[in-house]
């Protein structure tokens, strides 16, 4: 009697020890599966995620677009002050340096996006928030240069009579007092300009990486 009563524990603890190997196992399956639940998008969010893509990718066109313009503007200006310009005409010397274009600033209504539950992947959340408090403060500081040359340039340059021609001396040839790129306060403008442009070629490549990493980003999460 006393060993069929062990033999019957013995077979009880067996089929305990069974039933719980089998919960170990199978608990971190339906634990995944529900991770996997989660993580699944739905027609709401593949909304949201498609249209900020579509505006990231605009707003790397813009960044690049002024990118360029920064650039012909420090190309333009350097050759001047290191004298590689054949022709000094006033009308020349600054076409394309007056180009005070703005950032579109569409990426802006993102800002926020953490505050809310229209996107659940964290990674991408922190990404966008980052990004927009970067640019705001470079697309802060381009408004202020571009006003700043408004203020000060334009004006100098309309007083000057930017798109007259200097009158013909005696002698047949132009009279340097005419000529801006002699005057040492247009070439302190020039410099000024200058220099804004710059800063904005400067940090535009880490405005395309971030934005860059925001669409890769984007694009995992649409086709996963």
């Amino acid at each position: 009697m006393e060993k069929s009563k062990l033999k019957s524990k013995d077979l009880h603890l067996k089929v305990l020890g069974l039933i719980l190997a089998i919960a170990a196992i199978s608990f971190p399956a339906a634990h995944a599966q529900k991770t996997i639940v989660d993580r699944t998008i739905d027609e709401t969010e593949m909304i949201y995620l498609s249209a900020i893509r579509e505006d990231f990718v605009n707003h790397r066109e813009n960044v690049s677009l002024l990118y360029d313009i920064g650039m012909g503007i420090v190309q333009r200006i350097d050759s001047l002050f290191t004298g590689q310009r054949a022709d000094t005409a006033n009308t020349d010397l600054v076409r394309g340096i007056m180009v005070t274009r703005q950032y579109d600033r569409t990426i802006m209504a993102y800002r926020d996006i953490l505050n809310g539950s229209y996107i659940s992947d964290p990674q991408l959340k922190l990404k966008i928030a980052r990004h927009a408090a970067f640019f705001k403060g470079y697309a802060d500081a381009k408004r202020e240069w571009d006003n700043q040359w408004d203020i000060t340039a334009r004006p100098f340059i309309y007083k000057h009579g930017l798109f007259n021609h200097p009158p013909v001396s005696r002698t047949s040839e132009p009279e340097k007092r005419y000529d801006l790129y002699r005057d040492s306060e247009f070439r302190t403008v020039l410099w000024d300009r200058r220099m804004f442009a710059y800063d904005v070629t400067y940090i535009t490549p880490a405005l395309l990486e971030s934005a860059d990493a925001i669409i890769e980003r984007i694009d995992e999460l649409l086709n996963d």
